[in-house]
């Protein structure tokens, strides 16, 4: 949801700078995503949460924001509307409509909201269509009421809230055409056709256009399960949908209906008779006992009963003492069959009465005690632990990752978190196109927040993200990790839909390590994430070793194809280490900067550690060789080594590049590398002889199998 701090600040009184007013959010519960500029002042991106339809609202966020600080909250003017005899004939036929009303009006003139009034709308993102229009949309977003206007000209016959029947059809706006809809739902109908999806949306054959001089404009309370259910079957959320089915609070349907109409009679519209209300809902009066002792221990604050009483009415709760429900004419009295601890007791406990807004996520004294604990502030709680006399042994995923971590965690890495979805201009910055590994995403269909509309399939993009931001910042030293899932399309999953893979990635640019006196810096590249998967391999006893033989398609236009290499453990590639694509750092504006990208299947590094046998060294030293093989451009080091390692005898132990010098030939950029070939000495020794003659056996298998391709030793 978009909010304008500018319009907030109409509500309530709010902290002048932004990052405090963030902050207030965030501890509150509303959390704050992003922070825009725009015309209209500062736009922020909240998150609410799931259980909290009353949060959906300018009024709800404010009396959150109240239950803070101890402001009071300030509502928009709304018009007294007087029911009677409705100007119109409505029947409810189902009992998931608690309360239906219908307001008539008429235009007079012509007329539109002023440019103050249709401010919330602008910040929404929403703009503006027609006055009637303007105005239910701005009763739902100032208030949490959605209302809807009909053409009244266009309905025929009496209104009637029922559930749709087999074979019903509805032409929704905003869609081509009719379409079917399933038995069971919850619709709003003339004799003739569907007028509305009830709590979700209208339809085109009976909204409000230009032409329309008359309204009949209805605000009502629906069941939520039951618009929740048929936004899904439908596969439309809408604004409406969100707020209906985390639950509305009925007391507020005349409440919204009186915002509208105050709108509309100052855009030219006129009232016609009394508004007919239709429906019977009474507010159950749901009372809680709150022991004030019980909740300040759980809180671990001196909380009284009027401290408690006060935060507990800014949110909008009625609060009474339970001792004086047994006062008698002698005086304060508890009943008869009350002990002294349950007269102590009495004479601490609450009488919450729950407000109807409240009524879909307080049923506890629980409850009340999370809002007593928004109320003080969770930075204001204690932060020590219990005592805990023996902890849970790590599982093995657990110690792996903590191994791993502290390798990370040397190297100067810090653990950051990123979200499971991104939006579409992610996946464009990446410029992976149709038929690419990663371009086909799993969609959330219909999101409100189009930065959240696709499920991860690959950390690359925020990866290198989290580089720009840092650089926008200045902060050219990015060293950072995550573990995190990603999500890749997968009709033959078990969902269905989707197969999960647990993976860990790391991305670093500027230097390998933070500046010290002790040694220098060198820059953060490929060598470095080569070192690093080194020393998770050491650490985690696992074979990991890298590969330029077989380059993995999904980093295919992300890594530079020249600077990449695959992470292979038992012949199976499980990752990648490489230096971001020159057109991706082009795209992401990160200019000279050349961050390096590690990935690695999380389930690779939970591989069962590689026993290895102590063997009692030889009383030999180990018998060392070197040879130097020019290598023209495009033939890569590890090609020679692997022919050597595969061409030598069961006593080779492995050949490690030492030296490289870079020159030209014949006018042609060539470079020679020094290989130190180690051999295993035997219980008796080797002759200098055997060691030679196998040295000349891998001279010439080298030159066999890569001689024409311009590999030659170096004499």
């Amino acid at each position: 949801m978009k909010i304008g701090a500018d319009v907030l600040r109409r509500y309530i009184q709010l902290p002048e700078t932004l990052p405090e007013l963030r902050d207030l959010l965030d501890d509150v519960g509303v959390e704050v995503k992003r922070v825009e500029p725009s015309d209209y002042g500062p736009i922020l991106s909240v998150e609410l949460l799931a259980n909290r339809g009353d949060h959906y609202c300018y009024e709800g966020i404010a009396r959150e924001i109240a239950g803070r600080t101890g402001d009071g909250v300030i509502l928009p003017p709304v018009a007294s509307v007087e029911t009677g005899e409705s100007p119109y004939s409505v029947e409810i036929q189902t009992e998931l409509c608690s309360l239906f009303s219908f307001t008539m009006l008429e235009r007079t003139s012509e007329q539109s909201l002023s440019r103050d009034e249709a401010l919330p709308l602008q910040c929404a993102g929403l703009g503006s269509v027609l006055p009637a229009v303007d105005a239910t949309n701005l009763a739902s977003i100032e208030l949490g009421q959605p209302t809807h206007a009909f053409d009244a000209d266009k309905l025929k016959g009496p209104v009637r809230v029922r559930l749709s029947r087999a074979g019903e059809s509805a032409w929704p706006l905003f869609t081509e055409g009719p379409v079917p809809i399933e038995e069971g739902l919850m619709v709003i109908a003339d004799d003739e056709k569907i007028l509305a999806i009830a709590g979700v949306i209208g339809c085109e054959e009976s909204k409000t256009t230009e032409e329309t001089t008359r309204i009949l404009l209805e605000a009502a309370a629906f069941d939520p399960v039951a618009v929740r259910k048929a936004s899904r079957k439908m596969g439309i959320h809408t604004d409406a949908s969100a707020r209906f089915e985390r639950g509305s609070d009925f007391s507020r349907v005349l409440v919204g209906a009186g915002r509208v109409v105050h709108l509309l009679e100052r855009a030219g519209w006129e009232r016609r008779g009394p508004t007919g209300m239709f429906g019977d809902w009474n507010d159950p009066n749901r009372i809680i006992a709150l022991d004030v002792v019980a909740a300040a221990a759980f809180l671990e604050h001196p909380l009284t009963e009027a401290e408690a009483r006060d935060r507990l009415v800014r949110y909008g709760f009625a609060v009474s003492p339970a001792w004086p429900d047994w006062q008698t004419s002698e005086g304060w009295a508890a009943p008869p069959s009350a002990t002294k601890t349950s007269k102590d007791r009495l004479r601490h406990t609450l009488l919450v009465r729950v407000p109807p807004a409240r009524l879909w996520d307080v049923e506890f004294q629980a409850d009340l005690v999370e809002d007593l604990a928004k109320s003080i502030g969770y930075n204001d709680s204690p932060t020590r632990l219990p005592p805990v006399e023996m902890g849970e042994v790590p599982s093995h995923r657990e110690a792996v990752r903590a191994r791993a971590e502290e390798v990370l965690l040397g190297n100067g890495f810090y653990e950051v978190i990123t979200n499971g979805f991104h939006g579409r201009d992610l996946r464009d910055k990446l410029e992976v196109h149709p038929g690419h590994s990663l371009y086909e995403h799993v969609e959330t269909a219909n999101a409100l927040e189009r930065a959240y509309s696709l499920l991860k399939n690959s950390p690359v993009g925020q990866a290198v993200e989290a580089v720009a931001a840092n650089q926008r910042r200045q902060q050219q030293e990015v060293r950072a990790y995550e573990w995190t899932r990603v999500f890749l399309p997968d009709a033959d999953a078990r969902n269905g839909l989707c197969r999960e893979r647990h993976v860990l990635w790391a991305i670093a640019s500027g230097h390998d390590a933070d500046p010290t006196w002790a040694k220098s810096r060198r820059p953060a590249d490929a060598h470095f994430f080569a070192g690093l998967v080194a020393e998770l391999g050491a650490e985690l006893k696992l074979p990991l070793t890298l590969s330029t033989t077989s380059v993995d398609a999904q980093f295919d236009g992300l890594l530079h194809p020249g600077r990449r290499a695959d992470i292979v453990l038992d012949r199976r590639v499980v990752g990648a280490i490489g230096e971001i694509h020159p057109g991706v750092r082009k795209r992401f504006k990160l200019g000279k900067t050349r961050p390096v990208y590690l990935e690695i299947d999380e389930d690779a590094l939970q591989h069962a550690p590689e026993d290895v046998p102590y063997v009692e060294p030889s009383v030999h030293h180990d018998i060392v060789r070197n040879l130097a093989f020019t290598l023209p451009s495009g033939v890569f080091s590890d090609e020679v080594g692997a022919v050597l390692a595969g061409s030598a005898p069961s006593w080779f132990q492995g050949a490690t590049v030492v030296d490289l010098y870079a020159h030209t030939e014949a006018g042609v950029a060539v470079q020679t590398l020094t290989y130190e070939l180690r051999f295993a000495p035997g219980p008796d020794g080797r002759t200098a002889e055997e060691v030679n003659a196998t040295c000349e056996h891998l001279v010439r298998v080298v030159g066999q199998r890569l001689g024409d391709r311009g590999v030659q030793l170096r004499g």
